[in-house]
């Protein structure tokens, strides 16, 4: 049995890591405003040039890769993580399903990561990574994305990769991030077979300059742009899994003091209670 010397260690250890997470807490709440703040003002133009290049994929009469696509032997699966831990299952939720769209495809894959926790969990799992890029999770630039999203443009254009996937977690709330798999290139949505008729959808699009040119310019720019969403994405559901995590670790650690005082206080009150009991007995021996 612990002695009282022994519970108050223990007491004072669990306060010192609750203020410790509650520090982390208040950081990661500051942060995760920050994000949010971004992500909102991100989000809609994300979304209309997401909207804008698929509806060009589906009405323009071209052959281009970067649109239609072709034969797939070899698939990239770039995978968004955090570079630091400390926020519950935020990662491994994500990492699980890279590996089971790793293992749904039929071709090879290629795999390349963001964040130093995918990089250290392939370099343990002894799964090859062709790039890695790290650095940016908690506050990523729109540079950051334009480095990211070139490496990617330029391995599909050179045909190392026939299609490129995106996995990262959305935010939804500091509690909840999904994991969403979207495929990056080529851009024409993969059920894209069925025409739609109505409201004029099937009208070609005529491209000045001519399609070639123009995608080369518009296809880079979708990619950045969805890439960087994806990191304000990333970054906001990161500071909300940490501050999360914080929290429950800091409610844990505050329970547990509670526990060990009250136990601390029952010992004392048993010494005390002891001491009384010899006290008297002492008292009664002399007085017969």
């Amino acid at each position: 049995m612990a002695s009282a010397q022994d519970l108050k260690r223990q007491i004072q250890s669990l306060d010192n890591t609750s203020k410790m997470t509650q520090a982390l807490q208040t950081i990661s709440g500051i942060k995760l405003r920050k994000a949010e703040n971004q992500l909102n003002k991100a989000r809609p133009y994300a979304d209309n040039v997401d909207e804008m290049m698929r509806d060009i994929a589906n009405k323009a009469q071209t052959n281009s890769p970067l649109l239609v696509g072709r034969e797939i032997n070899r698939v990239a699966i770039c995978t968004v993580t955090s570079d630091r831990g400390l926020a519950g299952g935020f990662n491994a939720q994500l990492l699980k399903r890279t590996m089971q769209l790793r293992g749904e495809q039929d071709a090879e894959t290629v795999q390349v990561v963001t964040g130093r926790k995918a990089e250290a969990f392939f370099r343990f799992q002894g799964i090859g990574y062709e790039e890695a890029f790290t650095g940016f999770s908690d506050s990523p630039s729109y540079e950051d994305a334009q480095r990211v999203g070139r490496y990617l443009t330029r391995i599909f254009e050179d045909e190392e990769a026939d299609e490129v996937y995106l996995i990262y977690n959305r935010y939804q709330s500091a509690l909840v991030q999904r994991p969403v798999v979207t495929r990056l290139l080529p851009v024409a949505p993969e059920d894209s077979g069925e025409e739609n008729e109505e409201d004029g959808q099937n009208i070609p699009l005529e491209f000045i300059p001519g399609p070639e040119v123009l995608l080369q310019r518009l296809v880079p720019k979708y990619v950045e742009t969805l890439l960087f969403r994806a990191f304000l994405e990333s970054a906001a559901g990161e500071h909300g899994a940490r501050m999360t995590a914080m929290k429950s670790a800091s409610d844990s650690a505050n329970e547990m003091s509670e526990d060990l005082t009250k136990q601390m206080n029952r010992m004392r009150q048993a010494q005390i209670t002891q001491e009384i009991l010899e006290i008297v007995g002492g008292a009664e021996a002399l007085a017969g």
